[in-house]
């Protein structure tokens, strides 16, 4: 056993210093990380000797004029990176998603093991599920990340503080995550500035994510009070729910709603099946995934989804809540709201809780233009997939 520890101990220093000097900085000399002009100076200098090649000088080049690059991540945190990012690690699954958008998909050396549950990426980013997958960013696997070499790690808030603590500082871990409708605009345009991405995002962004986004904002800002209905939006268990700092708050207010657990400072948390009925809520929104298989791209028949829905409606304690009563309860695939296809999760959310309001609003036309024309995917959501039950 202690042979072993050695072994492995040995095995992660050798790793570690590899990783060290795969994180110099091309042309610079007195390792602050910055190409000076002196420094590119001595540079070109060397072409002319033949010291190094013409393709090495323009590398050298390129980091003088762009880099360093800075931004502050979605934890509050100063990141810089001093060169051009060549090998990621894309450990919050959203962010394999736009950097892929982008262009960058052969970067992502690394993704977390849950990425290939999520039939979105099966069906639509079939090459980033057979990437090596060095665990995740909540249970990494750090003998796996040194041995993939990365510049840069991405990951959900959670995580970058834990992950910085145990990995050698060439290695830049930034927080992006790219699911919550108040930063998913500000966390993909800094991931954009880091890939030297400016501009590529644009089309998506402002064609797709932000057209369908701030058109239900429009008609939602103004609602009165009496016309904005109680929404109890239950994730994979009984009485899981989200709680005030929780993307999905800001989902069903963009929506024209309010969450029931909106004053409640939880982020997800088992309550109390009789505080759901205390608040009454006037709707109930369930999660489903595509592991049951209820919901999905791959799915087809709306059988699961109807016994999921049906097991809710069904529940004693329940039946006397607007929601039941009203027949105003609803499976929603929950994956729609997230990433890239966020719009899509918000369009049915929009369908859901204000119907009136929304009748003109076509969710497989938001499912249609994503995939047809962003990813370049024949998908007719009309004839495959269940995406919501019952229908919107």
């Amino acid at each position: 056993m202690i042979i072993s520890l050695r072994i492995n101990l040995v095995v992660l220093m050798l790793l570690a210093a590899i990783a060290f000097a795969h994180g110099a900085v091309p042309g610079d000399l007195d390792e602050d990380k910055i190409v000076s002009q002196d420094e590119l100076s001595n540079a070109e200098s060397q072409f002319k000797e033949g010291k190094i090649t013409s393709d090495q000088l323009e590398e050298i080049k390129h980091i003088k004029e762009n880099y360093p690059r800075t931004i502050v991540d979605c934890t509050n945190r100063t990141v810089t990176i001093y060169k051009p990012v060549k090998r990621i690690i894309a450990f919050g699954g959203y962010d394999t998603e736009i950097i892929s958008m982008m262009g960058d998909e052969d970067k992502i050396v690394g993704v977390p093991n849950y990425l290939k549950d999520i039939d979105f990426r099966k069906v639509f980013f079939s090459t980033l599920i057979k990437k090596p997958a060095p665990g995740s960013a909540s249970s990494p696997d750090y003998e796996a990340i040194l041995n993939l070499s990365p510049d840069l790690i991405t990951c959900w808030h959670y995580y970058p503080a834990k992950l910085e603590e145990q990995l050698p500082g060439n290695i830049t871990v930034v927080g992006i995550d790219l699911y919550d409708p108040k930063t998913f605009v500000e966390d993909a345009r800094k991931l954009a500035y880091l890939l030297e991405r400016e501009g590529d995002l644009d089309n998506y962004l402002d064609g797709f994510y932000s057209k369908y986004m701030d058109l239900i904002r429009e008609r939602t800002k103004e609602l009165p009070e009496d016309k904005i209905p109680n929404v109890y939006w239950e994730r994979q268990k009984p009485y899981e729910s989200f709680g005030s700092p929780d993307y999905i708050t800001r989902v069903i207010e963009i929506a024209g709603g309010k969450n029931i657990f909106a004053d409640d400072n939880f982020d997800i948390a088992v309550v109390d099946a009789e505080k759901v009925v205390k608040k009454n809520p006037d709707v109930i929104i369930r999660y489903a995934s595509s592991k049951g298989p209820e919901t999905g791209y791959a799915i087809d028949d709306p059988a699961q989804a109807k016994a999921l829905r049906d097991s809710v409606m069904q529940r004693p304690e329940l039946a006397e809540t607007n929601a039941v009563k009203n027949g105003r309860v609803y499976v929603l695939y929950m994956a729609l709201p997230l990433g890239i296809q966020g719009p899509i999760g918000e369009v049915y959310a929009a369908k859901i809780i204000q119907p009136d309001l929304f009748k003109d609003l076509d969710p497989q036309k938001a499912i249609q233009d994503l995939l047809s024309g962003y990813l370049g995917a024949e998908f007719d959501p009309s004839k495959h997939g269940v995406f919501v039950y019952p229908p919107v």
